[in-house]
């Protein structure tokens, strides 16, 4: 995280974490803080444990956009930690995602990995609209301008590219 934030990252994206402990948790936190005030917004995965995701780091570190996984009926994945204690949750495709693999393949993948770059590639659209766009206004601008999903409590709200893109131009 701080070496991407030295290196003027716009974006930081996490497809990691696990249950939270002190040490693991004040780390993350500094880590975070520091990437937010050099201007980049980090987005991290909630995580697949089917629980809520502020028992997760970096997921629960203040200042993160933490993304959980919905279905293509826009249900919160069964697995999917849940962001409703997160202050910047949303939703993103998580199930039966392709991705590339060894060989010139692909196979389809599910988790809040696979919806975190979603997100991540969103964000980095609107940081080139928007430069000094910051962390709490890219998550105002994604719940705003996304759609409920049937469970939009526990995900957060579905992001909405175009819709995002018109409201930053």
């Amino acid at each position: 995280i701080i070496k991407a934030a030295d290196a003027n990252a716009d974006v930081i994206s996490l497809s990691l974490g696990g249950p939270s402990n002190q040490s693991r948790q004040r780390a993350y936190d500094k880590a975070v803080k520091y990437a937010n005030n050099k201007g980049a917004i980090v987005v991290v995965a909630a995580g697949n444990s089917n629980r809520n995701a502020a028992q997760f780091s970096p997921v629960n570190s203040k200042g993160v956009i933490g993304v959980s996984a919905v279905d293509n009926e826009l249900n919160r994945a069964e697995f999917s930690n849940f962001v409703q204690d997160i202050p910047y949750g949303v939703a993103a495709p998580g199930v039966g995602i392709y991705s590339t693999i060894p060989n010139n393949r692909y196979e389809t993948y599910n988790g809040t990995s696979m919806a975190t770059p979603y997100v991540a590639g969103l964000l980095g659209l609107m940081k080139s609209i928007n430069p000094d766009l910051t962390t709490e206004q890219a998550h105002k601008i994604l719940t705003e301008t996304g759609i409920n999903t049937k469970n939009s409590n526990l995900t957060g709200k579905f992001i909405q590219p175009l819709a995002v893109v018109k409201r930053l131009k």
